[in-house]
């Protein structure tokens, strides 16, 4: 079959499986999008950042589905805060990032040095070559599968145009997601074994002999510096067990602590204000009953974000706010008591609030109602 290296990607991806695609505008990722929309007959929306895009796609692909990621050079920067965390996790369907490259800035505010960012960030990748472009997408789905890592694509967006010949196959395949959070919870306690684990995948490297750290009991056995902290979340997931539904997304702050047994209930935890898109992710790949966990200086931070390609998506998300009018977990900095409800300005008709955390009748009463809920619901927990 001969194509254009934009529908020549599109056939690729719809060879793979893959049904969950993101995409924020650019010279040659928007052309293959187009392509992916035409040959699909499906319409997913745009997105408006790439740490976000980056960040659904990885959520999908640690619970089981195929999932890519179309951004410019440029864009890979802007989510490198993702990139990083995402790389102490293991995927458990293949999960790429395409990177178009304009290499010689005609539609970029900048000539990026695109592979020394991603050897700095140590994102595995691979340069295609509009000749072999069908195959060389199908290799990377295939080699993050192998390394259960995430893993880039650089296309040269100049090329998108070109025609190229290739031949189709067959190439889908089911995955089982299984919870572990030793590889989906980016958590302080686990810092030294993901991070050997992620060296050994990168030389291609059994894991099997690195030695797991044991899971301590949460709040009884965290350290003595965290404890206080992680305590004063103690009631709200006393309560929450009863509601934990597929999925549960957070970030790395304290209240995400409570993946370690015996509450395991939280199962996905990247960056400080990842959970939000890590939901939709989890949403998009077929769990339709997930639960978002932040803090407000995440949510703040980057996690609103995520709210509005959930807003905009109209995905039911169940999102819960930790209002502690501080930056609890480094220190204790003051944030603002309005800020956080600027920034929840438009979403009035979503919010629900549970004005005293250690109630659990109250907790019981908003968290029934919002799971009962089809619709958006933004849980605001004050402390």
């Amino acid at each position: 079959m001969k194509a254009t290296v934009s529908d020549t990607i599109a056939y690729a991806l719809q060879d793979l499986g893959v049904d969950i695609i993101t995409h924020v505008p650019g010279y040659g990722g928007s052309e293959a999008f187009e392509s992916y929309k035409k040959l699909n007959m499906k319409n997913p929306p745009i997105s408006f950042h790439e740490e976000v895009a980056y960040t659904i796609c990885h959520g999908a692909s640690i619970v089981g589905k195929r999932s890519a990621c179309l951004i410019k050079a440029q864009g890979i920067a802007k989510a490198a805060n993702s990139v990083v965390d995402s790389l102490y996790t293991s995927v458990t369907a293949g999960f790429v990032s395409f990177i178009f490259d304009d290499y010689v800035g005609a539609h970029s505010d900048n000539i990026m040095e695109t592979e020394s960012l991603l050897k700095g960030l140590s994102l595995p990748y691979i340069v295609a070559d509009s000749i072999t472009i069908y195959d060389d997408v199908v290799r990377a789905f295939h080699n993050s599968e192998l390394i259960n890592l995430p893993v880039a694509i650089i296309v040269n967006a100049s090329e998108i145009l070109n025609e190229t010949e290739f031949e189709q196959q067959d190439f889908k395949k089911h995955f089982t997601y299984t919870r572990d959070i030793l590889h989906h919870v980016v958590h302080p306690l686990f810092a030294q074994y993901q991070y050997d684990v992620f060296k050994s995948k990168k030389e291609e490297v059994a894991t099997a002999e690195i030695k797991k750290p044991e899971l301590i009991q949460v709040p009884d056995e965290i350290p003595a510096r965290s404890k206080d902290a992680v305590k004063r979340y103690q009631q709200f997931f006393n309560v929450f067990q009863n509601f934990k539904g597929d999925i549960v997304t957070g970030d790395t702050s304290s209240s995400s602590s409570y993946a370690l047994p015996p509450y395991n209930a939280i199962d996905i935890v990247t960056y400080i204000g990842g959970s939000i898109p890590l939901a939709i992710g989890a949403h998009l790949a077929g769990n339709r009953y997930t639960w978002a966990m932040t803090g407000d200086f995440g949510f703040i931070a980057a996690g609103h974000l995520g709210l509005l390609e959930a807003s905009l998506r109209q995905i039911p998300l169940k999102i819960v706010i930790f209002n502690n009018k501080q930056a609890a977990a480094t220190g204790g900095q003051p944030i603002h008591r309005t800020t956080l409800y600027k920034i929840l300005a438009g979403y009035e008709n979503n919010i629900v609030n549970i004005s005293n955390a250690e109630d659990p009748f109250e907790i019981s009463l908003v968290l029934d109602e919002a799971a009962q809920a089809d619709e958006l619901r933004i849980i605001i927990v004050n402390f």
